[in-house]
């Protein structure tokens, strides 16, 4: 049982992230240190005294950090908490929790443990567990949109919706629109093409877009240049002209892909740019093998293409 400085961790996230391909079927890719590292680093402001509490014992793995108040962790990303900060075999992660919180903490701690799928093997073992705590509370995470693509992507469409299939086959019949992936460009470069569109839609005007609020810009480039680094980024683009008018962003982790983000010049709204992206992007990812494709967070457009929504739920126990 060894505990790692926040420094160690850096330098070992590839055998954390080898450890969450073994064993996280749900949310690999929010589970990874990729993801993680990026929302500890730009999206929560952590004071230098919060303690890290890293734990790795025989390939199982323990990742949060002291918020709010002592004594008190969480996992690296708060905001959404999709990924899960146990990582390994749950009974495994379990009994090194307990066992390592008690010996270098001494059991007064708190701890929030996100990504738990509702009623899955981990949320089982987990609830035995309330009765051996002080404190046990379960609360609502938040929720995924999973499309299924082990048959590809003709079984996907087959059971889409008769609407939808006509919608998609009338986008992709705009012919002055064309669909490309990113270039040799590097990753700020991308990024700022990404800000171009970004800058001219509707959200933009309004003043609520996510890449108008520093700390979210910063999270989404962290992600990109390392997606990026990784050869893990998947990345396109609609022209028009020559010119960028939409785009599409988000990253592979083995069988998986997750959507980042996806935006389009307002103008251009009529000419069904995000439907076009979208399924292109469904397409190639089902050519290179990917049987998992996660759109994120509930929105009512998504329950189109979604074959499930995966609930998670949180539990914060004291030991």
């Amino acid at each position: 049982m060894t505990r790692l400085t926040l420094a160690e961790f850096r330098t070992r996230s590839g055998e954390f992230d080898a450890a969450v391909a073994l064993s996280r079927k749900e949310s690999p890719f929010c589970s990874s240190s990729l993801w993680q590292l990026a929302a500890h680093d730009h999206l929560h402001r952590i004071p230098a005294e919060n303690r890290h509490f890293i734990v790795e014992e025989s390939g199982s793995w323990l990742a949060f950090v002291e918020r709010e108040q002592p004594g008190i962790f969480y996992p690296f990303e708060a905001a959404w908490m999709f990924g899960c900060p146990l990582v390994g075999a749950i009974d495994e992660t379990i009994d090194l929790l307990e066992r390592s919180s008690r010996e270098w903490l001494g059991g007064a701690a708190g701890f929030c443990i996100s990504g738990v799928p509702l009623g899955g093997e981990s949320h089982s073992k987990l609830r035995l567990i309330e009765p051996l705590v002080r404190h046990y509370q379960e609360f609502p995470s938040t929720d995924c949109m999973i499309l299924d693509l082990d048959d590809g992507i003709e079984a996907w469409l087959s059971r889409r919706s008769k609407k939808l299939r006509r919608t998609l086959h009338q986008a992709e019949e705009v012919s002055d629109v064309e669909v490309v992936s990113f270039g040799q460009e590097n990753p700020e470069e991308l990024f700022q093409r990404i800000l171009e569109v970004q800058k001219q839609t509707y959200k933009w005007g309004e003043g609520s877009d996510i890449f108008q609020f520093p700390e979210y810009a910063a999270f989404y480039r962290s992600l990109l240049g390392d997606l990026h680094r990784r050869g893990q980024l998947r990345l396109l683009f609609a022209k028009s002209g020559g010119t960028d008018v939409a785009y599409i962003f988000g990253g592979i982790a083995g069988n998986t892909y997750r959507g980042l983000q996806m935006s389009y010049i307002e103008e251009f709204r009529s000419q069904g740019l995000g439907n076009r992206l979208q399924l292109e992007n469904v397409r190639r990812c089902a050519g290179e093998g990917i049987t998992r494709y996660d759109l994120g967070m509930h929105a009512p457009y998504k329950e189109r293409w979604a074959d499930r929504r995966e609930v998670n739920t949180g539990i914060f126990i004291v030991w």
